[in-house]
């Protein structure tokens, strides 16, 4: 192995420092999950984070500013997904050296510096080093030249290739290139002799010149001030900095593919495998980080890129022959190998680990029925030398948990086409039934129906408030005003109406106006939503009129406020009373709170509660509601909120300020109402817990007056049980038991007495033997028989008969039971029992298999009984 120059803690360390001499600030990475603001799905670039700095819109930290920005790029036009692990420079998880400038230095200063670091810090021979620029960029070609020193023949211009933009809208500007010549020996054909025409100019560094601002019909207009932003490739950077021909050979790489275990049986020759090891290195960095920032394995947005990361790595895996669990034991050394430029990297291992490991075991007992699945797809598309069908993409999608990228990469290696218009058009179908039902649910304001608008929630300080009418929608359009009778939505300036948000449902109450007349209009609230950053109350005028511009009185119900903020009260108390008991690696996934329940969802470490764990949760939440601890609010920044300890929901953004609200040992970020004291809460009540994905639990909960409500009812339900049993309250689980019992014992003696009778029955059924292909076979509906009746039954058949293959169809009520038996002789002619019930349980919607002397299966469509046999015997006579 080559000896390395630079260790990868070594280039990062000289990067920041060199720009940090010249006057740059050190600005924290951002996380992988971009600002709400952004329109991309993750971080591709570092200067993602400044972006409303290079608009205007807000402070930059520094005039001069150095990151290492951690990046993933796996989807749209920044994508390397296809060349991961098949060329040294592709990957999907990168980091980005960057240096910016928010109206200080400009383009002189930035190339003058970039030529610096890369032949002065880094050593990279000057003869092997080519630059682009922008075909119109003059100002760039020049100072190449004059103050670096470069020759012309070494800059080359071009058009799109060096105008760098983040998206279709957003900050971009001309960019100039910085190439690394790796040799001709690397060249992908005669003609690549310079940069953008091969392999063998590699690309280590874009200085980026942003002074326009793309708006969304296309055109540039000119940012206020002329801003740097420049990005180096670290992992390729490194690579060239070790005179190496592929990052995958940096200590980045060597030791998470050393780490890999050996590989086992595969077909893959050398080189493939090589790639494969690669790949699962690369993506085992992109999971690790997916995490460590919030991201948990899901079908939907970042969710789903991480399930189809650590979905590839798997089956790469499975084809190098590793065995289960391989993926979760990388997460150390993937760690190991990040932690001095990540730290938190450390802390967030355990759940790193559990996280894929979840996924891991989830993947694994879906894989063996998809892989069937597919095989048997890709197969007849060969044989019929078509394509894959989008609809099937879609099953293995939505029922395997295949991705449709990983169903296309395996289709692709069978040299099958697959229909991804169909796919894409069978989601989009799923899609509009999940936005109809979420239409009928709550019709929403759109953000586009209003003025530009924010209105300044009072509500913390009390259930009533003034504010004035901003805007009215009737019908999803703007009005002037509104009259008896109106459903509508009333945007207003100021409110104590508190706007759904965070999982808390919005206020119910009324909007009162007192005309000149001294008659009260009054509108009633049903719903309150934010429309951007309006508050728009839903609801309909029960008397008088209502005109934009009128001042009104905002009156939330009480007792609607009064149970909601106590439920969402019970949400932090039972959060912290989880971490207590599971640890600190539980993390809340959501959360639900109304006027009579709360959901509360979470991670678990360990799968669902146990009996004594749930026991305990409930204890500690009323230990703190007995406590009566007060609640105490303070509005910080989201740093010193994070260094108190305050828990914060993982993947949200906070803005500069932020209220967190203690109540005694729980200390949470939140901007919802709570109780004043936790004693109002009376008693805390779990009511069920379930799964409801992939490591997510639930937890539904009541609390003061709905817990109340609760009790009363399961005592009487209790007290009728009893009392219908003839039995005290505390005999009623045993009385129960008995009777299940008892009934279990009947039951199991019915079955035998119907085994019985069809067995006695035999001797009439091979009497009906037909003679198929030459053997004899006994095809027939039992009315009223389950598969232990059929089992019997068939038995008997065979004694009797000797030679031949017994189908039976048992009906009962609602059920069908298949059962296929053949005697040795007719399994030794080529008979299998198996193979025959496959082809007859679709008839009966149902299925089945086994071996090849008997196989048993069942289904729900009792009409079809006689089509299933007749498809057995038309497979007999085949």
């Amino acid at each position: 192995m080559r000896r390395m120059r630079f260790s990868s803690q070594e280039v990062r360390r000289s990067f920041v420092e060199f720009f940090v001499s010249q006057g740059h600030v050190q600005a924290p990475a951002a996380s992988l999950v971009p600002d709400t603001m952004s329109n991309t799905l993750f971080t591709i670039a570092g200067m993602e984070q400044f972006v409303p700095a290079f608009l205007g819109e807000a402070p930059p930290p520094a005039p001069r500013v150095v990151t290492v920005q951690r990046c993933l790029r796996v989807a749209g036009a920044k994508s390397d997904i296809e060349n991961v692990g098949r060329t040294g420079r592709h990957g999907t998880f990168l980091e980005m050296l960057g240096n910016f400038s928010f109206g200080d230095y400009y383009k002189r200063d930035a190339i003058v510096w970039a030529w610096e670091y890369v032949t002065s810090v880094i050593g990279l021979e000057p003869a092997k080093l080519y630059v682009t620029v922008h075909e119109n960029d003059d100002d760039a070609a020049v100072l190449w030249q004059r103050e670096v020193g470069l020759e012309a023949a070494r800059i080359t211009r071009f058009g799109d290739e060096n105008f760098w933009t983040m998206g279709p809208t957003g900050p971009c500007g001309p960019s100039s290139e910085i190439f690394y010549d790796t040799g001709a020996q690397h060249a992908s054909s005669p003609s690549d002799v310079g940069p953008n025409r091969g392999d063998r100019f590699v690309e280590i560094w874009n200085l980026v010149f942003q002074q326009y601002n793309r708006a969304a019909d296309g055109t540039l207009a000119e940012l206020r001030t002329k801003n740097i932003d420049t990005g180096a490739g670290f992992e390729r950077l490194l690579a060239i900095a070790n005179g190496a021909a592929s990052m995958y050979e940096t200590d980045l790489f060597t030791d998470l593919i050393a780490a890999q275990p050996a590989v086992g049986r595969t077909s893959l020759g050398a080189s493939e495998q090589l790639v494969r090891r690669r790949i699962i290195a690369d993506h085992a960095r992109a999971a690790t980080f997916l995490v460590a920032d919030g991201v948990y394995p899901s079908n939907t947005d970042r969710g789903y890129v991480l399930r189809f990361l650590v979905r590839r790595a798997i089956r790469n895996g499975k084809l190098l022959g590793y065995p289960s669990g391989f993926l979760t034991e990388l997460v150390p050394p993937v760690v190991a190998s990040l932690t001095s430029g990540y730290p938190q990297l450390e802390t967030a291992r355990s759940k790193i680990e559990h996280a894929l490991g979840a996924e891991e075991l989830i993947f694994n007992r879906t894989l063996e029925r998809g892989n069937a699945m597919l095989a048997e797809l890709l197969r007849t598309a060969q044989e019929r030398g078509g394509q894959l069908a989008g609809s099937d993409v879609f099953v293995l999608h939505d029922t395997y948990g295949f991705p449709a990228e990983l169903t296309r990469e395996i289709a692709a290696e069978a040299h099958v086409p697959v229909d991804l218009p169909g796919f894409e058009a069978e989601m989009e179908q799923q899609r509009e039934r999940a936005r109809a039902d979420a239409h009928k649910k709550r019709a929403v304001v759109s953000v586009a129906d209003l003025p530009a608008t924010v209105s300044q929630f009072t509500g913390y300080d009390g259930l009533e408030a003034d504010g004035r009418v901003l805007s009215l929608l009737r019908d999803g359009r703007t009005v002037d005003s509104i009259t008896v009778g109106d459903e509508a939505q009333v945007v207003l300036d100021s409110t104590s109406f508190y706007a759904e948000k965070g999982g808390q449902i919005g206020d119910h109450g009324v909007l009162e106006y007192i005309d000149r007349d001294g008659r009260i209009a009054t509108f009633v609230v049903t719903d309150t939503q934010y429309a951007g950053e309006a508050i728009a109350h839903r609801g309909v005028m029960r008397d008088g009129a209502l005109s934009v511009g009128d001042a009104v009185h905002t009156a939330v119900d009480p007792a609607w406020r009064e149970e909601i903020r106590r439920h969402h009260t019970s949400a932090h108390l039972l959060q912290r009373a989880l971490k207590d008991v599971l640890g600190d690696e539980v993390v809340q996934a959501g959360s639900w709170v109304g006027i009579d329940r709360m959901r509360f969802d979470f991670r678990s470490p360990g799968g669902a509660l146990t009996p004594e764990q749930r026991r305990d949760v409930v204890a500690r939440v009323n230990a703190m509601i007995r406590d009566d601890h007060h609640a105490h609010t303070q509005v910080m920044t989201a740093a010193d909120a994070a260094a108190s300890g305050a828990i914060s929901m993982a993947g949200e953004h906070y803005g500069d300020a932020v209220r967190v609200i203690r109540f005694g040992p729980s200390l949470e970020f939140c901007g919802g109402t709570h109780a004043h004291t936790t004693g109002e809460l009376g008693v805390f009540l779990i009511l069920s817990e379930a799964s409801i994905g992939s490591g997510i639990r639930r937890i539904e909960a009541v609390v003061s007056k709905a817990a109340e409500n609760y009790v009363l009812e399961q005592q009487e339900l209790v007290g009728s049980l009893a009392q219908s049993l003839s039995a005290r309250p505390g005999e009623v689980m045993q009385r129960v038991e008995r009777l299940q019992s008892d009934v279990r014992e009947l039951q199991q003696a019915l079955a035998g007495i119907k085994a019985r009778l069809a067995s006695a029955d035999a001797a009439t059924y091979v009497g009906r033997a037909e003679t198929i292909g030459g053997k004899r076979v006994v095809a027939a509906v039992v009315p009223e028989a389950d598969a232990m009746a059929l089992k019997e039954l068939a038995d008997g058949i065979k004694q009797r008969m000797g030679s031949g293959v017994v189908a039976l169809a048992g009906t009962d009520g609602q059920n069908v039971a298949l059962l296929v038996a053949a005697t040795a002789d007719v399994v030794a002619a080529g008979v299998h029992a198996g193979t025959l019930l496959k082809t007859a349980a679709p008839l009966v919607e149902g299925r089945g298999g086994g071996q090849a002397a008997q196989a048993q299966g069942g289904g729900k469509n009792p009409a079809g009984a006689e089509a299933a046999l007749d498809a057995i015997r038309a497979a007999l006579a085949e």
